[in-house]
């Protein structure tokens, strides 16, 4: 819902399209709204969720700073709407042809979405402190696995493994990765052992 004084100042009305633009991409989680700072009123409102109304008066003394002193642009700061929701909000100022301010453009973002999504997000991603990969935690014989699983492949190959070349390890070694072995804690380092190999030439034999 938007509202606008019909009686607003030119050098306010200017921002009317720009508000509208603003609020209509962001909707609905933006509020815009202008502030006459001499008559120090509300003239304009966009995607109105605060419950304001169009002739309220501007609640300058949020930005705790005189008129005078405003800055062109203040830093964004945090407040509460009227349901508990928590808002987003910057607040730009609008000058007249002397420089002087003139005018408040504010915008309020709702974050508190946001917030929820965040802590929702966070609660998915946690795991339990301490807690283990259950490959780890179950796997305790999984090396006497790896040994029967390197005999069939000895077999099945007709090899032997003091004499297996280059070429025969480096296709153990695949077949491993592919059977899942490398999941296992220390499985590069025990492999490597088995096959009397270094680990960086397991690596390599991986790439």
């Amino acid at each position: 819902m938007n509202d606008i004084n019909p009686e607003i100042k030119p050098a306010l009305k200017i921002w009317d399209s720009l508000m509208q633009g603003i609020v209509t991409l962001f909707h609905p989680f933006v509020e815009g709204a202008i502030h006459d700072l001499e008559s120090g009123e509300i003239v304009a409102l966009y995607n109105n969720f605060s419950k304001r109304s169009v002739g309220d008066k501007s609640p300058l003394h949020e930005l705790k700073v005189n008129t005078d002193q405003f800055p062109d642009v203040f830093e964004p700061y945090i407040k509460i709407n009227w349901d508990g929701k928590k808002l987003k909000c910057i607040s730009v100022t609008v000058r007249d042809g002397d420089g002087k301010p003139a005018g408040l453009i504010c915008l309020n973002f709702d974050i508190s979405m946001f917030g929820d999504f965040s802590r929702q997000l966070l609660e998915f991603l946690s795991v339990r402190t301490g807690a283990e990969n259950p490959v780890d935690l179950f796997g305790d014989a999984w090396e006497d696995k790896l040994q029967a699983f390197i005999r069939d492949f000895l077999t099945e190959n007709n090899l032997s493994e003091s004499r297996m070349t280059s070429q025969d390890k480096q296709q153990l070694v695949r077949a491993l990765y592919e059977s899942g072995y490398f999941n296992y804690k220390y499985a590069v380092q025990v492999i490597a052992r088995q096959l009397r190999i270094s680990r960086a030439t397991v690596y390599n034999y991986l790439k």
